[in-house]
Parts: C-alpha cells; structure tokens; sequence
C-alpha cells in the first residue's frame, strides 16, 4: 500500500498547530543479540549475547564491532566475525576460519595453530570507518614467528596486509618485529592504514642484553613501507643528551595523520626516576632528526619562570591528545615555585609554546560563586587525569574535581566533582555538578559521584557526550545515564539505565533498546579515537554509537543515534523562514526517502529526520 504523504502532511499540520512537542531522542538498534537473532551478514549464524564488544562508528554512521555466533556449523574456529555497516547494508569485514582479508598470504586464514581464538577483540578504525582487522592468522607454512598479522580495509577500497610478525624491521641491519602482530586496544589508525606500533626485535643485529640493548623499537607500520619512529638504546645527542640513550615506552602513542607522539625513557649517569621520562613528537622536528622533545620531566617550563615539570609525576594525557596542528593537550603537576594551592594545570604544547588553559585554584563559574554552601567558594582542584578531551576546534570538556582554596584537598564531605566545558576563548561553563537535580528526569534522580565514569567524547561541531552516575534515594535506585551537552541546545539526557534491583518500584532504565528496563549503557570511552585526530565512539560530525543490555533477561543490543551539526542554528528550517511549521514538515513528508527532507546529514530523509523536525518545533532560536 502506497502511502498518500500529502494527506499524511495536512493531517498532522493541522494537530501540530494547536500544540508543541517534545519529542524523545530517536535511537535506531542496530545489531541486538538475544540468543535467537541472526547476525545480519551470517544467516544462520546466532549472535551470542553479551558477546559483542565496544561498537565504533564513522562519520556515515557505518557501525564496526565484533562478535561471537553459535548455531548449526558454528565452532571455535568459525565463531567470531567483525561486522560492519549499517541498517540493511551489513557486511562481514572478517571471520574465523575465514580467507584473511585480501587473501594474502594466499590460503591463510584467521585461525591459531589449533584452530580456535583467531580475531582480535579490539575495534579499530580510521576516521573515515577504515577498518583494522589483525589476529592469529593460520596457513601452509606457518610458524611461530609467521602466526600473527594486521590487515586494513578501506571503506569501499580494496584491503591489503599492513603486517605481518617477522617482517623485516625497518632502519635496522636484518632484525624483524617479532612480537605478536595484534591490535590492541587504543591503538590508533589513520585513513592511509598507518598505525603506531611497539615491537620487539630479534636476529641481524638485535642486542638483547648489556649497556648496548636495542632489542625493542617504535615502528609506524605502513603498507610496504614501514618507517622506524625510534629504536631502544638510540644515542640521545641528537636531541639534546649526550651520553644517554634513550627507550620508548610501549604504552602512551599517538596518531595524527603520520605526525606521532610517545612518551620514552632516558637511561645513563645521572638519570632517575626523577627526570627519566621525556615526551617525544614529529611535529615541529628537525626534518634531518625527525622527532624532538618537547618536555622532561624536572625541567624548567618555558615561558613561565620558576615553574618546572614535577618530577614527582609524569604527565597525563587525554583521549586523542594531539591536535592536526600540531598542538599537545595534557595535565602537568607543577614543581618549582608552584605550592599545594596551584601545583596541577591543563596545559598545552606546540612548536615549543606552552600556555596553561586551567590550573589549580581557579574559580569555577556556578561552583566558586555559588550561593549553595556545599559549593560556595570551592576551586578547581584539576580534571580528572582520564577525563578530558578537546576537539579540533578548541572546545574543551573535562570531568572536574574542586577543593577548598587553601589546598586542603578534595571537598569532604561530597559532593566534589563536576562536569564542566572549556572555549578556545578561555570561557569556562559548568554543565553539572555532582548532588544536582538530573536534567529532564523525574523529581529524586541527582547526579552521584561522576569521578573517574564519564568517559567523554566530543565531536567537532561541539556536541559533548559523557555518563553520569545517578542516584534516586527516595525509590532506592541508582543507575547511570547518558548526557548530551552543546551550547546551541544545553544538557539533555540520551540514554538511562537502572542498575539497581532494591526498588519496590521494579527497575526505570530505558525500554526502547532492550524492550525491557536496560541496566547498562556503555560508552567506548578513553580508547575510542583514531589516527586522524578524532573519536571512534562519537564521530566528528555527530554520529555516536553505544552498548544498551538488560543482563537479567539476557538482551544485548547497540544503538546509534545522529546528534547533527549544531553550528546550523535551525536546520529544521527547511524553507528557512525562521520556524519550523507546518509547511516545513510538508517538505520533508514529500521528500520521504530521498535527500530532499534531510535534515540530520545521513544522505535520506526518513523517521530520524522526522522526530528532529517535530522536536524543533516553533520559532528557531536566535
């Protein structure tokens, strides 16, 4: 049966002129694993519940994750896929048992040597949803030191081999990588397929022991080409330390482009663990060096006399640290002629440059100058170290803790943590603070502790998105929700779930992912961000993606939804007389299922577009 849209349209014009809506978020479940649904690229193939790992997403809303099946034929050597795509367009990117992508090495398959357990867990992808792939892979000729490899797959490209363990190392004299070629989690991709990589070396010219041990390297693997970053034991004269030599760690590397920054260790006379760690960049380097040191612990900071880099600590670093200009965001403790009233600060590095955007002992707007007495003249104590992130236009957001002003130490008793936003321009806003009321949820829900649990995200037309513990005492409920927050539409909840089972009420989390109260909504977090500069959880145009569960009856799905550009003031507006009404609504009806009525981006105009419209209703804001 034919829809006839323009009665459609003349129906609900006619409602909407007498009232105003306020239209719920609009979640589309992608993939849902309840023991009987099919994986929608496997027939057959029984998604397992709770087998599916963080989902990532691009900035078409293509959906990468990885996931168990059982059923008929499903074994341990056949049972893991990584899909991806989207609603009716869904492909298996790997599997089990399965060609390796590209089908070289010829015959080899994702398997260990047994058979079983070959696909890495971890969800990799660039900015534009290519796809990282790599495991145990299994074919003639195999060995120990031939059984691990990484593949990219652009999107709509053809996949190629990025690695394979016991190729040959680069900038060394016959050493290979010899540690297992598997991407972890965190690692970082770009859209050419480079990753940043920690290996171990082995053979040609490799010295496992002694003052002259090179038996480790940094490596930015590169189809065909890789390049050697740093090797363990280099000489640290060509950066400024003559007569040591110097280690990079195999934890905290970034990705921008092929611009890569790490933090390393200096080893000689006179080194401790006072003044060992040195943090390292492409960007802004000798191009005859290619790296420089931007910071050491102990040092002097330049341009602000009598501070120096504590060398109680090192430095913390945010999700994707590493601007595509070049600058490095990070949280310093500060030594020198700091005290224990200003001795941490969010700090920022580029081409020799630092400047400090938050430091200890400031006021917090809504906190510092607040008339409630849990808040009243508390100052920022520092972001938390895993909690703040900036996206490419400069827009900071971080989960806060504030203490007294003399330094005393975090507010006791609570509450003591906030949420808060950053402008490139210095304007500091609080989104949240702890013991509030929760924004669009029923009287008694306030915002619990949120130290250490936001994992936030951000997108670059500064759309915020974080969790935040809930608590409801009078029903005898917590939980957590999912918050969006951005200056054009302020702080709404997306996602809420119940994670307590004490209230007489029965549990209030969301429905409309699991059809039954959810106890769980997980954002991907610290880990989720490419090699491009962006996040892999909320892509940079607006798309996120997150695991909703209801474990008591077994019910696992993930969801997307399309937060939009909120730098277009009304996009609603499709005739752009300055409200959305009801000829805006006609447009979009008669435009139904082409690009005419599109209104979240997404190339189709369909129910996403209709809720965003109806939600947006009335005169456009100025």
């Amino acid at each position: 049966m034919r829809t006839n849209f323009t009665l459609v349209a003349a129906s609900i014009s006619a409602t909407l002129t007498t009232m105003a809506f306020a239209v719920p978020p609009v979640w589309e479940n992608v993939v849902v694993a309840n023991g009987t649904n099919e994986a929608p690229s496997v027939p057959g193939g029984i998604m397992v519940p709770n087998s599916m790992n963080n989902p990532v997403i691009d900035g078409d809303g293509n959906i990468t994750i990885r996931v168990q099946l059982a059923g008929a034929g499903i074994t341990t050597a056949n049972s893991r896929i990584i899909l991806t795509g989207k609603p009716g367009a869904w492909v298996t990117a790997a599997r089990d048992g399965s060609p390796v992508p590209g089908g070289f090495p010829t015959g080899y398959v994702f398997n260990s040597t047994t058979g079983i357990n070959g696909l890495a867990s971890s969800n990799n992808i660039s900015e534009n949803g290519g796809i990282l792939a790599s495991g145990n892979i299994n074919g003639a000729g195999n060995s120990a030191l031939l059984d691990t490899g990484m593949f990219f797959l652009p999107r709509g490209g053809t996949p190629f081999m990025v690695v394979r363990e016991s190729d040959a190392c680069p900038g060394t004299a016959g050493a290979i990588m010899s540690s297992a070629m598997t991407a972890g989690s965190g690692q970082q991709t770009n859209d050419l397929g480079q990753s940043l990589f920690p290996t171990a070396t082995t053979g040609g010219d490799t010295v496992t022991t002694g003052a002259g041990a090179n038996n480790s390297a940094l490596v930015l693997l590169t189809e065909g080409a890789d390049q050697l970053i740093l090797r363990k034991g280099v000489s640290g004269s060509a950066y400024g330390y003559p007569g040591l030599t110097i280690t990079p760690d195999t934890f905290g590397l970034w990705l921008t482009g092929s611009k890569v920054a790490f933090s390393a260790k200096l080893v000689g006379a006179g080194v401790t663990t006072a003044n060992d760690a040195i943090y390292m960049t492409s960007f802004g380097a000798n191009p005859k060096v290619g790296l420089r040191v931007w910071a050491r612990e102990g040092d002097a900071i330049p341009g602000f006399g009598g501070l120096t880099f504590a060398n109680t600590s090192s430095l913390s670093f945010s999700q994707h640290p590493m601007a595509n200009d070049g600058t490095i965001l990070f949280i310093a403790t500060l030594g020198g002629s700091a005290d224990a009233t200003n001795n941490a600060a969010v700090m920022t590095e580029k081409f020799g440059t630092f400047n400090i955007l938050m430091r200890k002992g400031d006021s917090i707007p809504g906190i510092t100058d607040s008339t409630d007495p849990n808040f009243a003249g508390k100052v920022l104590l520092q972001p938390n170290t895993t909690a703040f992130v900036k996206n490419r236009n400069g827009l900071l957001a971080f989960q806060g803790i504030f203490m007294n002003p003399d330094g005393s130490g975090i507010v006791s008793p609570a509450p003591s943590t906030f949420f808060g936003v950053r402008t490139a321009e210095g304007v500091v806003t609080t989104i949240l603070r702890q013991g509030d009321p929760v924004v669009g949820l029923a009287a008694g829900w306030v915002y619990a502790s949120i130290n250490g649990s936001t994992s936030p995200c951000i997108s670059d037309a500064g759309v915020v998105v974080f969790s935040a513990s809930i608590i409801n005492t009078t029903i005898s409920e917590d939980g957590s929700a999912i918050m969006a927050w951005d200056a054009t539409n302020g702080l709404r909840v997306l996602a809420k779930a119940s994670s307590s089972s004490l209230s007489p009420f029965g549990p209030t989390g969301d429905t409309n992912f699991t059809g039954t109260p959810c106890n769980a909504v997980t954002l991907i977090g610290s880990t989720g961000n490419n090699g491009d500069g962006g996040h892999t959880g909320l892509s940079s145009n607006g798309w996120l993606t997150l695991r909703a569960s209801d474990s008591a009856s077994a019910l696992y799905t993930v969801a997307r939804i399309y937060l939009g550009a909120t730098g277009v003031p009304c996009p609603s507006d499709l005739n752009a007389d300055g409200s959305v009404t009801a000829p805006d609504l006609s447009i979009l009806l008669s435009a139904w299922g082409t690009g005419g009525g599109d209104i979240n981006g997404d190339g189709t105009t369909n129910a996403i577009d209709l809720a965003a419209l109806l939600s947006a209703w009335g005169a456009c804001p100025q």
